[in-house]
């Protein structure tokens, strides 16, 4: 079975490998995740379940088309630091990040936030988790105040509450 994790690492090298070479799109696509499309979609169809061919499709080609506006919330967040000095594959991993906060409404935020900050800790620097996690947590913060976040259904879970004592009342 492909988990989310594996499909999303498999898309963090695609979009390295395509902003790296300035291959066309289509093309790194074709060479690096069809296959691993047309498995997810059989997958999908055998346990009738939806969403992962759309995640891996939208991760990558939403990374990379916005990655100049995703560039620009990153700045805006990582002060003292030009987007150059910052790791090619710590600014994919945000892209991404970003690109799953604003338009998968089904995913949890803190979900999405700790899966890249796991494919950090396996493909960067020791140090990038944590400043990856500040990005992402201040740029969830702006998204939320402005409206840019919304989630339905297993999205809607926040756990930022979770330390307050809840109590139930029987009913009679």
């Amino acid at each position: 079975m492909i988990t989310r994790r594996q499909i999303r690492a498999k898309v963090m090298q695609a979009v390295y490998a395509c902003l790296s070479s300035g291959e066309l799109p289509q093309v790194v696509f074709d060479l690096l995740l069809k296959d691993l499309m047309c498995e997810v979609e059989a997958l999908e169809k055998r346990k009738r379940l939806s969403g992962d061919t759309r995640l891996l499709n939208s991760l990558y080609y939403d990374s990379m088309l916005n990655a100049d506006h995703y560039d620009t919330f990153i700045k805006s967040k990582a002060e003292n630091w030009e987007l150059e000095r910052i790791a090619r594959i710590d600014r994919i991993l945000m892209y991404m990040a970003i690109c799953e906060m604003l338009n998968f409404e089904e995913i949890p935020i803190k979900v999405t936030i700790n899966e890249y900050l796991e494919l950090a800790k396996t493909y960067s620097t020791p140090k990038s988790s944590k400043f990856i996690n500040g990005i992402l947590d201040s740029l969830y913060s702006d998204f939320k105040q402005n409206g840019k976040i919304i989630k339905k259904g297993r999205g809607l879970i926040d756990h930022s509450n979770a330390n307050t004592k809840k109590t139930i009342k029987p009913t009679n």
